[in-house]
């Protein structure tokens, strides 16, 4: 591992820099002019060599900013804790399990939540969502909710202001901080959903105990779980190894590792390219775990696993609905674009949590990237429900 050329922690925001404070963005311009000028290629090889040339054409399209003015927090709106999801999601140990996670609009209000003392909105896209316990040591996973006409990139990181903190970031797809609603769902391992958090340089940094990770080269990983978890949706959100930044837009996607106790990941730039230097986080939520429902849901639209009683339909291209037999009303639904298989596809789409007709309803919305369009497309996809 030490002769694979990686992009070190150093050259990402928060290293002190003045070049790494000039990569700070806050641009309000949701609009990203980057047109799709190449195919896609085959194999790891052109994977990478495509991402190179991407990302320097996504440097050139990326908003002109300056470094963001960190304001003082400001509460947008009255954001008490509100703990209104349903308590009809069922299951062993029900009663006994106290999920964290908040649902936040793009104002900053917190819709509903659970274990939440207050959201605050820091600046544009800018957010801290703040727990009635130290989550320093849990993994963070975030969606939007679609607000635009190209899918917003979220990212996590430990709070900014408190140890009780999450800091979440909200940008278009050139890197620009823009204002926009998301799903988080925080877990620290004592609550039935396995995670492993991983660093800007492929190093473990935290996981819920007997966790593991395998570096496999080239923004490829296998990150290993002490008990089974081939029946369980993959979750994963790119998030900061600590309580500063993430700068590049890059992404993360889950298909089955090699056993049954393993998952697969790939991390990739905007253009598709296996890319180093991407830190994130993954979760498992499985068919057992106490007020959760899960989807692994086909490109057709049909399930390939998920709790009984589950039925998902696709309504459009790229327009999917999955229903479960449970009132999930103002619960966190968290997606990420995963395999059904072993090998994640070369596509990569980004996803977005829509309304949905039914208390027990989720909608999911996948996009293209917006450098090849921003189309709505037919792709596989995991879903977790946190109540």
């Amino acid at each position: 591992m030490s002769n694979v050329l990686r992009h070190a922690e150093r050259t990402y925001p928060g290293d002190g820099t003045a070049a790494s404070s000039a990569r700070n963005r806050d641009s309000r311009d949701v609009t990203l002019l980057c047109q799709r000028t190449w195919g896609k290629g085959d194999g790891i090889m052109n994977r990478v060599l495509l991402g190179t040339i991407v990302l320097a054409t996504l440097t050139a399209c990326q908003d002109s900013t300056t470094a963001p003015n960190y304001r003082a927090p400001i509460d947008r709106a009255p954001t008490p804790a509100r703990e209104t999801a349903s308590e009809e999601v069922s299951g062993p140990g029900a009663a006994a399990v106290a999920h964290l996670y908040a649902v936040v609009s793009q104002n900053g209000a917190l819709l509903s939540g659970k274990g939440v003392s207050q959201v605050q909105w820091l600046g544009t896209g800018r957010y801290e969502v703040s727990f009635n316990t130290n989550v320093r040591s849990c993994g963070f996973l975030a969606t939007t909710t679609n607000a635009y006409s190209q899918a917003l990139d979220v990212f996590t990181a430990s709070g900014h202001l408190s140890a009780q903190g999450v800091y979440v970031e909200t940008k278009n797809q050139g890197g620009g901080l823009t204002d926009g609603p998301f799903n988080l769902v925080v877990t620290c391992g004592n609550d039935g959903i396995p995670f492993v958090a991983v660093g800007y340089s492929a190093n473990y940094l935290r996981g819920s105990a007997g966790t593991s990770l395998s570096y496999l080269g080239a923004g490829r990983y296998t990150v290993n779980f002490p008990t089974a978890v081939n029946s369980c949706a993959f979750l994963a959100t790119v998030a900061d190894s600590g309580n500063t930044l993430v700068y590049s837009p890059s992404y993360v996607f889950t298909a089955s590792g090699p056993t049954t106790k393993s998952i697969y990941i790939e991390t990739k730039n905007p253009g598709g390219g296996l890319q180093d230097g991407v830190p994130f986080h993954v979760a498992a939520i499985c068919p057992n775990v106490a007020k959760t429902r899960y989807a692994v849901v086909k490109v057709n639209g049909t399930l390939h696993r998920a709790n009984p009683g589950t039925t998902s339909t696709m309504l459009a291209t790229g327009k999917y609905q999955i229903t479960h037999n449970q009132n999930l009303t103002g619960c966190a639904r968290i997606a990420t674009r995963g395999s059904v298989g072993t090998g994640v596809p070369f596509n990569p789409a980004r996803m977005e949590i829509v309304a949905a007709a039914g208390s027990g309803a989720s909608g999911v919305w996948v996009r293209e990237l917006a450098f090849f369009g921003a189309n709505f497309t037919n792709q596989a996809f995991h879903l977790g429900v946190v109540c």
